[in-house]
């Protein structure tokens, strides 16, 4: 209809109505281009809001289970210490405390740091669900160091393969029915687990004698002293990760 008016005019030589009419169609154009524009900004901000919370919730979560992993560590490796002690003590006074330490200081927690929500941004391209570049960095930096965390999670010394091949079948049974992680979870719905803080494995005083001995002639004081060392990077590196974890998450609730 405005194409016929303006033809109309063109052929009435009314030059202040053509002139009136152009300038309708651009800021019609112009008015709908910013509308648009508007719309495009308004819905990509609600793209980025809702990956920025969802970063946010798995991060929290990733914080809490870090620091259950570092206190199931922090167990195992108290185990360990007191099982080091005890070899190097009256070897006539280890019994069944002995057994339990020696066999708690070989568990492990192999559970991976989760990055979803992180896979699926770069899935659908991170310059299109977060189109700042500082904070694609500063994300890309962090979620950079999880394969080097989950290794350190997950990495396992000789000990553990050790004391599971070489202490008697009957005395690991006994221990892992009485003294085995204890799975719990919180008001959050996380998983959790710890082990018992004392335990009493059901074994009679030969075969306590039996296991005790075996352990013995494995002379496995080196490979334990290995196995506390890699504890005690499981338990430095936690920390670290639990600080930068931290720090993104604050960084992330200033993102507008």
């Amino acid at each position: 209809m405005l194409l016929r008016r303006i033809t109309q005019h063109v052929r009435n030589q009314n030059w202040f109505a053509v002139f009136l009419d152009f300038v309708i169609v651009v800021v019609g154009v112009f008015i709908g281009i910013q509308v648009a524009n508007w719309n495009e900004e308004r819905q990509q901000k609600e793209t980025t809001k809702h990956y920025i919370v969802r970063l946010i919730d798995e991060l929290t979560e990733n914080k809490r289970g870090i620091k259950q992993r570092a206190a199931y560590f922090r167990q195992t490796r108290n185990h360990g210490l007191a099982a080091l002690q005890a070899l190097e003590g009256d070897h006539s006074e280890l019994g069944i405390n002995f057994l339990v330490d020696v066999y708690q200081a070989s568990q492990m927690l192999p559970r991976s740091i989760t990055r979803d929500s992180y896979d699926e941004i770069l899935s659908i391209g991170a310059n299109i669900a977060i189109p700042e570049i500082e904070v694609r960095k500063r994300l890309a930096t962090y979620y950079s160091t999880i394969s080097a965390q989950n290794y350190n999670i997950q990495s396992i010394t000789p000990y553990r393969e050790t004391i599971r091949t070489n202490m008697p079948y009957t005395a690991q049974v006994a221990i892992r029915e009485a003294c085995d992680d204890r799975v719990y979870t919180d008001p959050q719905g996380l998983h959790y687990v710890e082990l018992p803080k004392s335990c009493s494995p059901e074994l009679s005083s030969k075969q306590i004698e039996v296991a005790v001995q075996n352990i013995l002639s494995l002379e496995v004081k080196k490979d334990l002293t290995r196995q506390l060392s890699n504890l005690d990077l499981k338990l430095v590196s936690t920390e670290l990760f639990d600080q930068r974890t931290s720090m993104i998450i604050e960084y992330l609730k200033g993102v507008k």
